[in-house]
């Protein structure tokens, strides 16, 4: 049965943005159609009839009105409005309407149609609504009667606040848009539906193999995921290790790769334990767990933590892998849950009793999320800031671009996409990391990956969260610092400043 649209009503005075939020709305929301008003005003002369309004005589008006064709019937500033009740069917085949709607009528409207999110907009800048109500050309008398209406409408909104749902700020920008889309959309529970058009348009410039890849990936057989643990001397082979076990027929999840080990100790602090805590996730993330050996080392107290957590979370195998520094002739030994648990009988068992003590039972008694990082390709150099934000955010990071490396899958597209999709399936959460202030056109540039994750996501549903590069503290995107000036910018600066100096 197809769920009712919802009606949004838009107040706010005279050049607060109102038609502006609905253009976008009606632009980037999915269905989703202007609720057009029925007036006598005058048309003005960027309107049209029927599109932006219904401009009628006060004679058809009145006709209407005894015809019991109208709703919402309103005298505002000596001219009537209402709306036609034959466009509020359309709620009930699924579409949503907006519209303007005079403040005062806010309470009463909500009485009439229930299923309605009532928003104030509020200017931030009275000055600039004011300048808006000029370049319409209204007369001086009508001004400043508008004038003397905004500051009692003002000081109502300061009292009756309750009456809307939700009061946007507008600074005319891009972030004041994206706030009003977030909002709407979450109030209609499809976060991000706003994106939608955005990913239809850019679906269409993707092959026909990648997108059966997204279309076919849920009926396929997954993939296994692999936990490859290794000694963080033998860091130098993880590109190794990951083609080793591409090789298997599986994905790799490697947590050097996944983590970055400087990224994540910096951002925790040094804590030895927190950084600890990301590879036990992205372990239990995982359904296979590889050790790869270095010959005469002992395991180090990481890889033996690593052990003990697999034991007593998961009664699966474990594949040892003889010596990391010969995988072109690779020896393995697969040791079954049971032969796992005699082998760490006969290791120390006080290392076992203090890991167990200082960190995994902390660790198996609270739940650490992973998120999956979606970003343009193009900003590679911006992931760190994106791990980053995981870290200070309390969230493992799984960021594809650093744990798959497109030049291990030899450019099989379709292997590669399975293994992220299968990976973005798999995570707790989901965050696309974007410019915010021109997000559709960030959007445009993205690589054929990132857009196949995000058309996965919305062919099956899932929800994401949109974070600013700003959010994330990259410096380019702060407009109040500077950054990566460039010598020949640097020189131009300090020429100046001699010239003026002399």
């Amino acid at each position: 049965m197809k769920k009712n649209g919802l009606i949004i009503t838009l107040s706010g005075i005279s050049g607060a943005g109102k038609s502006h939020f609905i253009k976008c709305d009606l632009t980037q929301l999915d269905n989703f159609e202007k609720l057009k008003a029925v007036t006598t005003r005058e048309r003005r002369r960027e309107e049209i009839d029927g599109v932006d309004k219904y401009f009628i005589s006060n004679e058809e008006f009145k006709l209407a009105q005894q015809n019991n064709e109208l709703a919402v019937v309103n005298n505002v500033f000596g001219n009537m409005y209402a709306y036609y009740k034959s466009e509020f069917n359309k709620i009930e085949r699924g579409t949503s309407l907006i519209t303007e709607l005079y403040y005062k009528e806010v309470a009463k409207f909500k009485k009439d149609f229930p299923n309605t999110l009532s928003i104030y907009i509020l200017p931030n800048d009275i000055a600039h609504s004011i300048r808006e109500l000029k370049e319409r050309g209204i007369d001086s008398e009508e001004l400043n009667r508008r004038i003397i209406d905004i500051n009692a409408e003002i000081d109502y909104i300061s009292k009756h606040s309750n009456e809307f749902d939700l009061i946007i700020t507008n600074d005319y920008s891009i972030k004041s848009v994206n706030n009003f889309l977030n909002q709407v959309s979450s109030k209609l529970e499809s976060k991000h539906i706003y994106l939608n058009k955005t990913i239809n348009k850019l679906e269409e410039k993707l092959d026909e193999n990648i997108l059966n890849t997204v279309k076919n990936y849920e009926f396929k057989n997954r993939k296994s995921v692999v936990y490859t643990s290794f000694d963080g001397d033998d860091m130098n082979y993880l590109h190794d290790i990951c083609d080793d076990v591409i090789k298997d027929g599986k994905i790799p999840l490697n947590p050097e790769s996944a983590l970055g080990y400087y990224v994540s100790t910096v951002c925790l602090g040094g804590d030895k334990t927190k950084v600890m805590t990301d590879c036990l996730t992205l372990e239990m993330f995982a359904n296979e767990l590889y050790i790869y050996e270095t010959a005469n080392r002992d395991l180090s107290e990481g890889i033996v933590a690593e052990i003990v957590l697999w034991t007593l979370m998961k009664n699966e195998r474990i594949t040892f892998v003889n010596d990391v520094k010969k995988l072109e002739d690779r020896k393995t030994k697969v040791l079954s849950f049971e032969e796992t648990s005699e082998w760490l009988n006969s290791q120390d068992k006080f290392l076992q009793f203090e890991l167990k003590n200082n960190l995994l039972n902390q660790y198996m008694s609270t739940h650490h999320s992973t998120a999956y990082i979606i970003a343009n390709f193009a900003n590679y150099k911006h992931l760190d800031w994106a791990r980053a934000y995981c870290y200070n955010n309390g969230l493992c990071p799984i960021s594809p671009q650093n744990i798959l490396p497109f030049y291990l899958y030899k450019n099989n597209e379709k292997e590669y996409l399975e293994a992220r999709l299968e990976l973005l399936r798999r995570a707790d959460k989901i965050l696309l990391f974007a410019d915010q202030y021109n997000l559709h056109e960030d959007l445009e540039s993205f690589d054929k990956f990132s857009v196949a994750e995000l058309l996965y996501l919305k062919n099956n549903n899932r929800t994401f969260k949109i974070i600013g590069w700003d959010e994330a503290s990259v410096p380019k995107y702060n407009p109040n610092k500077k950054w990566s000036l460039s010598t020949k910018e640097d020189i131009k600066v300090r020429k100046l400043i001699k010239q003026y100096e002399n």
